[in-house]
């Protein structure tokens, strides 16, 4: 198979059961692109700061969530409302906070070899941690759970106190564990972009192809709109097309497969996998793709790309993936 469709709407209804707190995340796609629904009927339940080496990619389906951000060494929050989306740069400790009844798309990326994620507690009222802990992440929703459940048994959590670095808890491990890699406390953040508000300032702009929404040191997202045709196209690594609106169809010549698509279609193309996506005139498209540095038409004539099926290198569960592999009965479970 050269793609995977489905509609989210029915995959809600599947999945609904799962988003559940603490964290109220369940996994659509766990390959090299980390693709997830976070929210629910209840509210999550997070004190926690994470800490990743990539990107996030935000977009907001129901309701509003604060994003709680160390910004430059200070508390802030981010409003990510309805139809905005958002996307955090690598190493910003973020927490993000969602009412009931809301719902979010969240992207990430694969973890390479070696990356270490971080979760981390502040003490009240300030920037100093009170204790943190880091991982390697393959499943965020399920990565979660176990560090949390540790940090509510500790001292620190009673508390509410550091202690002196380098003292170790009841686990025998350290209470504050050392980072890989600096906080980013540099950077600043823009607020989110309301897409419609962009897509409406781009009219004109739109006409002419797709644009790009964001730009970052991982994720390129784009959007389309329009009665339009994308392709034939192949890129090294995965990519991510949401229906927002309107309709369109996917299609892989390769592999005889050809799907239409409806609102809240979803469709997550494998690494090298030539395809096409049509869209009518009243569609908005998102397109997410990493790395996007690698997307070429020619992609058999670089002398850094195989000319079989690319074999994912990185460390996590997802490594090795094949093309039968993207068949529902075969996929590994995070």
């Amino acid at each position: 198979m050269a793609f995977k469709h489905t509609v989210f709407e029915k995959w809600l209804e599947d999945n609904e059961e799962y988003l559940l707190p603490p964290v109220c995340n369940k996994l659509l796609h766990g390959g090299q692109l980390k693709v997830m629904f976070v929210g629910g009927k209840k509210a999550n339940e997070r004190g926690d700061y994470h800490v990743e080496d990539g990107e996030e990619f935000f977009y907001m389906l129901k309701g509003q969530m604060t994003l709680k951000v160390v910004e430059q060494g200070k508390h802030r929050d981010i409003i990510i409302k309805q139809g905005e989306a958002f996307l955090l740069p690598p190493r910003i400790p973020h927490s993000p906070q969602r009412p009931p009844n809301s719902l979010g798309l969240v992207i990430e990326r694969e973890r390479l070899q070696g990356e270490l994620d971080a979760m981390q507690w502040y003490v009240k009222g300030s920037a100093d941690i009170l204790w943190r802990r880091t991982f390697h992440c393959t499943d965020l929703g399920k990565d979660l759970v176990p560090i949390i459940k540790a940090y509510k048994a500790s001292q620190e959590s009673k508390s509410g106190k550091a202690r002196e670095r380098g003292s170790k808890g009841g686990d025998g491990v350290l209470a504050i564990m050392p980072l890989e890699k600096p906080i980013d406390e540099k950077t600043q953040l823009p607020e989110p972009q309301k897409l419609k508000t962009w897509v409406k300032s781009k009219t004109q702009d739109l006409k002419s192809g797709p644009l790009t929404l964001f730009k970052g040191s991982d994720f390129e997202v784009t959007v389309v709109t329009g009665n339009r045709r994308i392709g034939p196209r192949k890129a090294v690594g995965e990519m991510y097309y949401y229906l927002l609106e309107g309709s369109g169809e996917v299609e892989s010549k390769d592999t005889k497969q050809k799907e239409k698509m409806v609102p809240s279609s979803m469709v997550i193309v494998r690494p090298k996998a030539e395809h096409t996506v049509s869209v009518r005139s009243d569609a908005v498209l998102l397109a997410v793709s990493w790395p996007y540095d690698l997307d070429v038409k020619s992609i058999g004539e670089s002398p850094n790309v195989p000319d079989e099926t690319p074999i994912l290198t990185r460390d996590s569960d997802y490594a090795n993936l094949k093309a039968d592999d993207f068949e529902d009965n075969k996929t590994p479970s995070p």
